[in-house]
């Protein structure tokens, strides 16, 4: 067996991913909120695929470009995949009523895309809609995860509001962890995770 001597603790982004990796399996839907450069959807291609759905989106065309390269870079087949070059806040006129409270896990990795313009970051406003409707869209047993950058301009409200907003969810509904570094500086990246408890999809889920 391997020795786990020296070995960092996960980032937040690593997190995530060791948090979905047990709860995923194919046949299952998954929506990737903030595709960037497409390691996240990657990562879900890879566990949901095939027989299930990938839901993909980014407001800009480069990070769907470069998503889009980066799963068939890795033989990932498209046909179960949709992409969608709009706002996260689109998430529920976009997907299929169908699939509403269905999807088994969303994520979001908020900031600026790696690589491209600084400038263009998620904003407030439109990542607390988005996660609203990204609750009510999630299955029993469903998670939702959220990376959140405090060091960018905005960042740091965002993700205060982010946390305020998970944090008045009710607990008989979701159950909500944190995952960060306590003795780092305030501008480290963090995790939060959601986990829907109940099928209570379709109604409200916050003030």
């Amino acid at each position: 067996m391997p020795s786990s001597a020296h070995q960092p603790f996960p980032t937040a982004v690593q997190w995530s991913h060791l948090l979905l990796q047990p709860r995923l399996q194919p046949g299952m839907n998954a929506v990737d909120a903030t595709a960037g450069n497409g390691h996240d959807a990657l990562f879900l291609a890879q566990h949901v695929l095939p027989n299930g759905k990938l839901f993909i989106f980014d407001i800009q065309e480069p990070a769907i470009t470069s998503t889009r390269q980066r799963l068939l870079d890795h033989a990932i087949p498209l046909d179960s995949v949709e992409f969608f070059q709009t706002g996260h806040q689109t998430l529920i006129q976009s997907l299929p009523p169908t699939l509403h409270g269905q999807i088994n896990a969303i994520m979001f990795n908020l900031g600026y895309l790696p690589g491209g313009d600084k400038s263009r970051i998620t904003l407030t406003e439109s990542t607390l809609s988005a996660i609203r409707q990204a609750l009510d869209m999630l299955a029993p047993d469903g998670l939702l995860t959220t990376v959140v950058y405090p060091g960018h301009d905005g960042g740091r409200e965002e993700a205060a509001l982010v946390e305020t907003l998970f944090s008045q969810l009710p607990s008989d509904i979701f159950e909500v962890q944190k995952h960060a570094f306590l003795n780092y500086r305030p501008t480290t990246p963090y995790l939060m995770a959601v986990r829907r408890k109940k099928a209570e999809a379709g109604t409200p889920t916050t003030p």
